[in-house]
């Protein structure tokens, strides 16, 4: 309580201040919070209650899974090496068949967290660590192994090293003889490859010519039949695209103009493609629609995921987030400049309209996304507002690409463990209004398996303002007491900040500029 009162003493010397009120109905659910939202790829993600990890990137496309070898593409000159054992798992020699996946599955799985990995479909992978590849090199040659979905024959656990073949049936049923189907605890989610519409682009040695429509389709049918047989229970997510210019025509797609003039968009085509093929095989094979996004907006001339934290920088940042679901927001982008003729991206409801259109209940997952500055609390706080957008609009997955800086692992913990002892916000979302969305986010939650608290964590994205919240809870229960916990500019660690009665379901807060703040309601 000390620290609190101190802290808004701090804030209150150079800050203007303003009254907002805040609505939260615990009686109006929203939706089921997916567990799946809080995942990342890479890195130090101790303490932050993630639950699911991705090996994922342009390195896993050339991943050789018989003997650990990758290549970097474009990415690094085009290296052949050990380097995912060596330097990104940090295990040393990655000799063995499969060694590479089953450290990092063994370490998420000691952890509690549930592992993601990538599918190979560009064509080849790395045969050797030999170094860089030269073009006269490029696939097929001796410095290549060619992927083929099924092997059409009995699978061992110790592949043949001198057969220029690597199977991904059979790299799926080594995991499954390893940890046991999806079902069983085993690996539960694939990845189709990775930024297919950019093979040409970070990976030209193995796949030349741009990937076509119909050609992702075919490689995606046959390799998700395929490992669908080894484990049915598997959950496959594609198809993996880089970004804006990928989900409406794959970057420029040779077969583009004609289909896009039918479905709209690459995302259209694909989602029809894929309910077809459901109906051709009998089953679902693709079950997540998976995208990437790194935001292109602009703050002060300057991409928000650059890390930049001028004060125009900053307050793009913070305003980003609203490109994911707000009808009334344009960013500062060259995407509203030249292909949404100055109206908002609205990407989420896009996304599910493309699906409820196309192809009905498949889910929305960003495998990868980034919104820059995890060193700043901009960073930090547009993170938080992602993680709620992400449970408030039912998005099924979703991982956090870069290196956890202390700002984004902050927005984490807010939500998987604000106390330090594995404390977290509730599973289902309900619904939370405030009367200002360029100023402050608001979410609320409550928890499915037990009654009488009520999580609430809003933002003060103000740079200079405090706002003195009036908070009412509208509905049934009668919420007598809280207690809250946040971070702010002065320091990322999730502190607890004070505790406090509730009188007839309403309580005033005072949120300092540009901080994050979880009440607990109970």
């Amino acid at each position: 309580m000390i620290y609190r009162i101190m802290l808004l003493l701090l804030f209150a010397v150079a800050a203007n201040s303003a009254d907002m009120d805040f609505s939260i109905n615990p009686d109006q659910v929203t939706g089921p919070i997916s567990p799946y939202i809080y995942g990342a790829n890479i890195g130090d993600t101790e303490g932050t209650g993630i639950t699911v990890k991705r090996l994922g990137g342009n390195r896993l496309t050339a991943y050789n899974w018989e003997n650990n070898a990758s290549n970097a593409g474009t990415d690094w000159h085009s290296v052949s090496d050990d380097w995912l054992s060596t330097d990104h798992l940090k295990f040393g020699n990655g000799d063995g068949a499969g060694t590479a996946i089953t450290k990092f599955v063994d370490k998420n799985r000691k952890e509690g967290v549930e592992s993601m990995l990538t599918l190979q479909m560009a064509g080849y992978v790395s045969a050797d660590k030999l170094g860089a590849v030269k073009e006269k090199d490029a696939a097929p040659s001796k410095r290549w192994k060619e992927v083929l979905f099924s092997k059409n024959a009995p699978y061992t656990m110790t592949p043949d090293l001198n057969d220029n073949t690597v199977y991904m049936d059979e790299f799926v049923n080594f995991l499954v003889k390893t940890y046991g189907p999806a079902d069983k605890g085993g690996v539960r989610f694939y990845c189709l490859d990775n930024e297919p519409a950019l093979w040409p682009t970070t990976h030209p040695l193995i796949h030349q010519k741009k990937t076509g429509y119909y050609e992702l389709v075919k490689k995606t049918e046959d390799c998700a039949s395929s490992v669908l047989k080894v484990d049915p229970s598997a959950i496959l997510l594609g198809p993996v695209l880089y970004g804006w210019l990928a989900y409406q025509n794959l970057q420029e797609a040779p077969e583009s103009k004609e289909l896009n003039a039918k479905f709209g968009s690459f995302v259209g085509f694909y989602l029809d493609q894929m309910k077809s093929l459901e109906t051709r095989h009998g089953k679902r094979l693709v079950h997540v629609l998976d995208l990437h996004w790194y935001p292109e907006a602009m703050g002060g001339g300057k991409r928000i995921n650059q890390g930049n934290t001028s004060e125009k920088s900053v307050e793009a940042r913070l305003q980003a987030p609203r490109s994911l679901w707000d009808p009334d927001y344009v960013e500062d982008s060259w995407i509203t400049k030249d292909f949404t003729n100055g109206r908002p991206i609205c990407l989420i409801p896009w996304v599910r309209e493309n699906i409820r259109k196309y192809y009905p209940g498949t889910k929305m997952g960003f495998s990868e996304y980034d919104y820059g500055a995890g060193d700043h609390v901009s960073g930090g706080l547009a993170q938080v507002d992602v993680l709620g957008i992400f449970g408030r609009e039912g998005v099924f997955s979703a991982n956090y690409f870069e290196q956890m800086k202390p700002y984004n692992k902050a927005a984490f913990k807010i939500y998987r463990n604000y106390d330090g002892k594995g404390a977290a916000f509730g599973d289902t979302e309900v619904s939370a209004q405030t009367p200002d969305i360029a100023k402050t986010s608001i979410y609320a939650s409550l928890d499915s398996k037990k009654t009488g608290t009520l999580w609430i964590i809003v933002l003060n994205k103000s740079q200079k303002d405090l706002i003195n919240g009036k908070f009412k809870i509208q509905g049934k229960t009668d919420y007598r007491t809280y207690e809250s916990y946040g971070f702010n500019s002065e320091s990322s660690e999730i502190k607890p900040l004070t505790k406090d009665n509730i009188a007839k379901n309403q309580f005033e807060y005072v949120l300092p500029p540009m901080s994050a703040t979880l009440i607990i309601c109970r």
